[in-house]
């Protein structure tokens, strides 16, 4: 039994335990934050990375067990050690948490805004991590207008922008997606945040493959 079924079950489950993930297989649960801090260790990594690279995007599918060694490569003049085994870990929670043998990975360092529309995901289901930099926006279901969402008025799309939410850098994020299958899900509406040359995000997408 998971150590969080005595919760209420909510759209959006929030916990500092990573066993908050496996939630995700609650129906009526949408999306699951591990609400986690960085070590000091992967800070200084993520520091030094943004000193050393303006932008760049990684999109490769790969076993779990072939991910630190892969961006090793990728940075072979640099050590980054303690990134490389925090993307490993997720990828590998990511893999177990749906029996997957390969993952989608994206890692990114951006200078401008992804997704600047407020959207739902058309996958199964995603995860995305923030290292640094503002973190994914979403909305609460009673601030989201559908209907608007759905003809694409994406200005009419929130009710109430007071009542935007955002995740924090190091959060890790769990949606479902449209395509999850067996349930009616509406799915997480939520956007990326902006992001500039002076502003710039880090940040891990992991999709089923």
């Amino acid at each position: 039994m998971s150590a969080l079924a005595n919760q209420i079950v909510q759209p959006v489950m929030m916990a500092d335990n990573p066993l908050v993930l496996s939630e995700i297989y609650q129906p009526g649960v949408d999306f699951a934050i591990w609400q986690r801090q960085l070590s000091d260790e992967l800070e200084q990594n993520i520091s030094s990375l943004l000193q050393q690279q303006k932008t760049f995007t990684f999109r490769v599918i790969l076993r779990p067990e072939e991910v630190s060694d892969w961006l090793k490569a990728q940075w072979p003049a640099s050590y980054y050690g303690a990134l490389q085994a925090d993307v490993q870990k997720l990828v590998t929670m990511f893999a177990d948490l749906f029996d997957q043998t390969h993952v989608g990975m994206r890692l990114e360092l951006v200078d401008r805004t992804l997704c600047p529309l407020f959207h739902v995901d058309k996958v199964m289901a995603r995860m995305v991590t923030t290292y640094h930099g503002p973190a994914t926006e979403w909305l609460t279901e009673d601030n989201i207008n559908r209907q608007a969402l759905k003809v694409r008025q994406h200005e009419q799309v929130v009710r109430d922008p007071a009542g935007l939410q955002q995740a924090s850098a190091g959060e890790v994020l769990l949606f479902k997606g449209q395509e999850w299958p067996q349930e009616d899900v509406k799915g997480i509406v939520h956007r990326s945040a902006q992001a500039t040359a002076e502003n710039r995000r880090l940040l891990l997408t992991l999709d089923l493959v």
